[in-house]
């Protein structure tokens, strides 16, 4: 009777909010979490809603949803690139969205491009941040005024911490933001050349002393060279830094997975146990199926691709919400940079290595 009451405990919808002035955002998203609270589901809950083999679907998927037309919603286009963390009992969900997206895809629907915010208490149920989006694009003239995406957000020395895509005519870099409280954010400027560049995520190596920065390089592996297949370049570099700003994308390392023989973008690395894991897609053009796997590396930089596909999806990022309890959130299957895009929710329990088809 658990997974059933669990179940119908999780037939809800997601609250409302209201637009209110960003000065009592903080007081308005600790009164989502609030009203969060009668809905959430406990541990026990969440591990009964899990697959015991792979990553299981969540029954009521999506988790987080697009706003409306009717309402010119900021977000009415589509989302996507879902990055999650977990401070402090608290989820935080940041994603990327339209505010217009048709399936002709133009530049200028791809101009109202900006980043949200969402929190839960149980990774499940999910509330908009009131004072969304939480980083807009710039002002007429600034490095990211066509737009602010892709955001990857880690919480340390408390903060958060946020890298983003960026773009001025068609010229792309990577921005780096801070919140305290993570929803109210300030900009700290451009942090790399112009050029094609997208999803980063960030890893502290703290052993190393070392931030990584793992991305796509259009410039180095041109989209018409990559899509016709294998043998293409690997648009996937990993450039570091001692600090959070300095990255050295000049020498940048190109990153292969072995066994992988198309191209992997939409890179997620994470720390785990005594090595590194990367849950990793093939590069696809918008619409197309899109697939998520796994790989794992000793050192961060020689990977090796352990199982694919694990979800039909896509951007999936990868949350451990507690001992061998793990939460993945990605784009639905073919719905890559299309209209409507939201986010899913895959819930798997066990260890990485005992995934299907990984070789131990």
């Amino acid at each position: 009777m658990h997974g059933v009451h669990g179940l119908f405990r999780s037939l809800t919808i997601l609250i409302a909010v209201s637009t209110v002035a960003i000065d009592s955002c903080v007081a308005d998203v600790k009164e989502l979490l609030e009203r969060l609270k009668p809905i959430s589901l406990n541990e026990s809950a969440l591990r009964e809603l899990a697959g015991k083999r792979s990553f299981q679907p969540y029954v009521l998927n999506p988790v987080l949803t697009i706003g409306r037309q009717s309402q010119h919603d900021w977000d009415a286009g589509a989302m996507g690139s879902p990055c999650v963390i977990k401070v402090e009992g608290v989820y935080h969900l940041y994603y990327e969205s339209w505010g217009a997206l048709t399936e002709a895809g133009t530049y200028e629907e791809y101009c109202t491009l900006q980043i949200g915010h969402a929190v839960s208490l149980d990774g499940v149920h999910w509330a908009k941040d009131p004072a969304n989006p939480v980083l807009r694009k710039g002002l007429k003239g600034e490095w990211d005024h066509n737009g602010t995406w892709d955001p990857f957000v880690i919480y340390e020395d408390g903060r958060f911490k946020m890298w983003y895509g960026g773009d001025n005519e068609n010229v792309g870099g990577w921005g780096y933001a801070i919140s305290f409280d993570g929803s109210r954010f300030r900009k700290r400027g451009r942090i790399s050349p112009g050029g094609q560049v997208e999803d980063g995520h960030i890893v502290h190596d703290r052993e190393a002393g070392e931030y990584r920065y793992y991305y796509w390089d259009r410039d180095k592996a041109p989209w018409d060279q990559v899509m016709k297949g294998p043998p293409a370049p690997s648009g996937l570099f990993v450039a570091t830094s001692k600090n959070e700003t300095d990255f050295d994308f000049d020498h940048a390392e190109r990153i292969t997975i072995e066994g992988q023989a198309w191209p992997a973008k939409y890179s997620h690395v994470l720390p785990y146990r005594d090595q590194w894991v990367m849950f990793f897609g093939d590069a696809v053009t918008r619409g197309n199926p899109s697939l998520t796997g796994i790989a794992f590396s000793k050192d961060g930089h020689s990977w090796k691709k352990a199982a694919f596909p694990l979800v039909e999806g896509h951007d999936a990022e990868v949350v451990e919400a507690a001992p061998n309890l793990w939460l993945m959130y990605y784009g639905p299957n073919k719905y890559f940079d299309w209209p409507e895009c939201d986010v899913r929710l895959a819930i798997y329990e066990g260890s990485l290595e005992d995934l299907p088809g990984v070789q131990k």
